[in-house]
């Protein structure tokens, strides 16, 4: 399970492909980190107790099986019993607010040493202090679960924050801007320096804007030569809000103008010109500011209405394609009509989303091929936002987090949560939602009432979209587990963040209709108790994982400094390039749909393909459906063809859901998982057919992509035994082939290459995994070194692998499917290769791959419709081609 860095993928490589498990559980690392019980007396100097060593304590103190509770706020009630007293304070003193030292607003901490400018939050985030003194001990003493636990958590935080690393750096910057400055002047390399100018805007310091601001001002430049006009324009605003300097604004003025009248805004371009009337310019400008005027003045007389089908002889259907079934607090969904496969059943955007780390994600939006647009107060590279539009409508929910992302918070969870954006995510849930909610309360609300309501008339109604969120089935665990309370505290832990760090409860109270008598501390534990409900409900199936391409995580494949040499123009690759944008898939976000996919019922054998597109889902039909079939989902991280029934159900009994599908009632519920694993024995005397047993280190029969297996000393290690037998399989090709793929630049080695993939053609069964990835870490090094001209591949060699990737291809499409993301990965390895030679596939093979791209994000559909066109098309295009004869070693 891979944690989200705070740095994303294009600076990180480091983050692997694989999806991360769904289901935050505590680590055993972070239990035995915080096992030792505390010194009893500790100096001023003492370290701040870790997030670890603070739950630790808890878990160690508290008796599990004596906390009774039957819901999240009694739960949060036992945790925090200086909360309880607080209350029960209040209800003596009739409702009056807790002291002045735990409700009044914090001001910056100051107890010594240079404060950061850098880390004051951003649109209504605030800073914190501690409110004990620094010589106060930092250690835990008390065998009670701890009635400080908020004062320990807020020197927490104070820790944080002095910890931060800072990254931003002015003379960096500077530095940056003047190597894209050489770049785009010198260089003539336009997206190389918009790449630099990217990085000099993320190192410019909060508290010297000037520096952001001439950053974004030569960016703007860059990006109008290459034609992102709406991007440059965005640019321009944000270097004038950035105090760009007075004398060169009629440079952005200008700059502003043109990009208007590229968009076809021909008001806007007027008012920047009108601007330009009143500022005195030189001669240039005044005569460019002239050109402009016509320019626009022209064509706005040749504007004309273009003709546009009404679509009345299309034939559409507006009958929704489902609808909601609930039983015993269960909800499913079924199909209203018969649909044919391929066809929409819905689509919804996400109520809430999160990055996962692995790419440059738009905070707002989702998409993922974007000129960044970052907040300058957060410490880290994650919140970035594709323009100034997503970052205006992102506004609301990012001054809440903005002061965590400053100090890392979401980050620091990962030492002890295995997946710490599943916190962050709930934290969304909530800030979405819960104001939205408020606004239908009618009376002065208590803390009881509220709870009440929310478990009662509010959690019904149909006009409140976080109603939809609050009914989403949670996990329900038999027994209290450290989990669960760890979970707990950790919601707590974001409920003190909201009330110490944010403005967000004042929020909370004017999204009433009328003042609520409820203080800081009700707040707090109201925040708390829907944090855990919302995490409970990721844990069962609310939690869904966006899957979309990332760049390369092995570096020497493609370094990620170099990303600028994948563009020939903005959308458009250089020819050979495709693979290195498309050859991995990683989750890319995390998202909540709950009116539609957190609905679906679980069944290996899903009858749904979910494309992700931004924010938004579209389901499609992967069979036939006729009228009132239930609509299934897989939630688990692979179908009944890719993962072993034992792997299915443990990953199943993560989320709380016991499968009773066809496909798991079989008697042999995985053949079709082990026909994808099938080996014929290498013995002349057996040569059965065989799937191998009990890997203890491949427990998924992927042998060859576990270290245990493929390291050069187990070269003739007794890896596979044949059943039928007895005899060990030697697997020659297998070491040949990892041996050659080292010198691969050498033509005698790629010839032991092709040597060694027909050698495991007559061992390896005609679907077998293994053979796709062989065939594609041949023409991932192949097309590397062609690449980077260490060797010229021929056509003969390119017909050579041209006829290897495309034999595996209906293997990848027999696994996964042919509207899949994965099939859609390997063949981006063969456009190249059609691309860069001569070789070509069959009409019918090439209208499945375009029909494929159908399953994919818009924005990458787009990128390879151009790759298409501009290398792939014109080959079909010729008037008579021959087919290419596989040629043999």
């Amino acid at each position: 399970m891979a944690s989200s860095s705070s740095s994303v993928r294009v600076n990180n490589k480091a983050a692997t492909a694989a999806p991360s498990p769904p289901a935050a559980t505590a680590t055993a690392a972070a239990a035995s980190s915080s096992s030792t019980a505390p010194a009893a007396a500790a100096s001023s100097s003492a370290p701040v107790p870790s997030l670890g060593d603070l739950i630790g304590h808890q878990l160690r103190q508290l008796k599990l099986e004596e906390l009774h509770y039957k819901d999240e706020l009694q739960l949060l009630l036992l945790l925090t019993p200086v909360q309880r007293q607080k209350l029960n304070r209040e209800t003596d003193g009739d409702g009056d607010t807790v002291a002045a030292s735990t409700s009044a607003p914090l001001s910056r901490p100051e107890y010594g040493g240079e404060e950061d400018d850098d880390l004051i939050g951003a649109v209504g985030g605030l800073s914190i202090s501690s409110p004990t003194p620094p010589t106060t001990t930092t250690t835990i003493t008390t065998k009670e679960p701890l009635l400080d636990f908020r004062t320990h958590v807020l020197k927490w935080f104070q820790h944080l924050r002095h910890q931060t690393g800072h990254f931003k750096s002015e003379e960096e910057s500077r530095r940056l801007r003047e190597a894209g400055n050489d770049s785009y002047r010198k260089e003539k390399h336009p997206l190389k320096a918009s790449d630099l100018f990217t990085e000099a805007i993320f190192l410019a310091p909060a508290r010297n804007t000037l520096a952001a601001a001439l950053a974004h001002a030569n960016r703007s430049l860059v990006l109008y030569d290459c034609g992102l006009y709406a991007e440059s324009y965005d640019d321009c605003l944000c270097a004038l809000d950035l105090g760009y300097p007075e004398e060169y604004l009629p440079l952005i003025k200008l700059r502003q103008a043109a990009c208007a009248l590229k968009l076809r805004n021909f008001a806007l371009c007027e008012e920047h010109l009108h601007e330009l009337l009143h500022i005195e310019l030189n001669q240039v400008f005044e005569t460019r500011t002239h050109e402009l005027w016509h320019q626009c003045e022209v064509l706005k007389v040749e504007r004309f209405e273009m003709a546009v089908q009404t679509g009345d002889d299309l034939e559409t259907n507006d009958m929704k394609a489902f609808e909601i079934a609930w039983l015993d607090n269960t909800s499913s969904l079924h199909s209203t009509r018969a649909l044919a496969r391929n066809a929409l059943i819905f689509e919804s955007e996400a109520v809430a989303m999160v990055p996962s780390g692995n790419c440059r994600v738009c905070d707002y939006c989702g998409i993922t091929q974007f000129i960044p647009f970052p907040c300058i107060y957060c410490s880290n590279r994650l919140v970035v936002y594709c323009s100034r539009q997503c970052r205006f409508k992102h506004a609301a929910i990012h001054s809440v987090e903005c002061h965590g992302h400053q100090i890392e918070l979401f980050e620091s969870f990962g030492e002890v949560f295995g997946m710490p954006r599943l916190l962050q995510l709930a934290l969304r849930m909530l800030i979405t939602g819960l104001p939205e909610l408020l606004a239908h309360c009618r009376k002065k609300p208590t803390l009881s009432k509220l709870w009440s309501a929310i478990n009662g008339a509010l959690l019904e109604r149909q006009d409140i979209g976080y109603s939809s969120v609050l009914r989403l089935e949670r996990l329900r665990e038999e027994h209290t587990s450290e989990t669960l309370i760890a979970l707990a505290l950790a919601a707590h832990i974001l409920a003190i963040y909201l009330s110490k760090c944010t403005n967000f409860f004042d929020q909370l109270e004017k999204s009433l209709p009328s003042a609520s008598r409820m203080s800081n501390a009700e707040w707090e534990l109201l925040c708390a108790a829907l944090l855990m409900r919302h995490i409970s409900q990721l844990r069962h199936r609310s939690l869904t994982h966006c899957r979309s391409f990332v760049l390369p995580a092995d570096p020497h494949v493609f370094s990620p400094l170099n990303e600028f040499q994948l563009w020939a123009a903005p959308m458009r690759l250089q020819e050979g390039h495709l693979h290195l944008l498309a050859g991995e898939v990683a989750v890319v976000a995390y998202a909540v749909y709950p009116e539609t996919l957190s609905l679906c019922r679980h069944s290996c054998s899903s009858t749904i393909c979910s494309k992700f597109s931004g924010r938004k889902m579209t389901a499609l039909a992967l069979l036939d459906l006729p009228a009132g079939s239930g609509i299934y989902n897989c939630f688990a991280s692979g179908n009944y063809q890719q993962l072993p029934q034992v792997e299915r159900t443990k990953q199943l009994k993560e989320h709380g859901i016991t499968c009773h599908c066809t496909a798991c009632q079989l008697s042999h519920t995985d053949d079709q998982f082990h026909k994808f694993h099938r080996y014929r024995c290498d013995n002349p005397k057996c040569m059965e057919i065989f799937t191998p047993h009990n890997l203890p280190h491949a427990p998924n029969l992927r042998w060859w992509l576990s270290e245990e297996y493929t390291q050069p000393e187990y070269n003739g290690a007794e890896l596979i035994v044949c059943p039928h037998c007895g005899e060990a399989q030697k697997l020659e090709w297998f070491w040949s082939f990892n041996t050659s793929l080292i010198d691969c630049e050498l033509i005698e080695e790629r010839c032991k290459l092709y040597a060694a993939i027909e050698r495991a053609e007559t061992q390896l069964m005609e679907l077998h995994e293994c053979k796709v990835a062989l065939a594609r870490l041949l023409l991932e090094q192949c097309l590397m070194v062609h690449r980077e001209g260490a060797t010229v591949l021929d056509d003969w060699e390119f017909n050579k692998l041209g006829s290897i990737m495309r034999a595996v291809l209906p293997g990848v499409m027999a696994q996964y499917g042919g509207q899949s993301i994965e099939y859609v990965k390997y063949f981006a390895y063969f456009w190249d290769v059609m691309a860069l030679s001569n070789y070509k596939c069959n009409d019918r093979e090439l209208m499945q791959m375009l029909n494929a791209l159908e399953f994919i994000a818009d924005e990458f559909k787009d990128i390879f419709i151009n790759y298409y066109e501009d290398f792939i098309a014109p080959k079909f295009a010729e008037e008579s081609y021959g087919s290419v004869v596989d040629t043999q070693v």
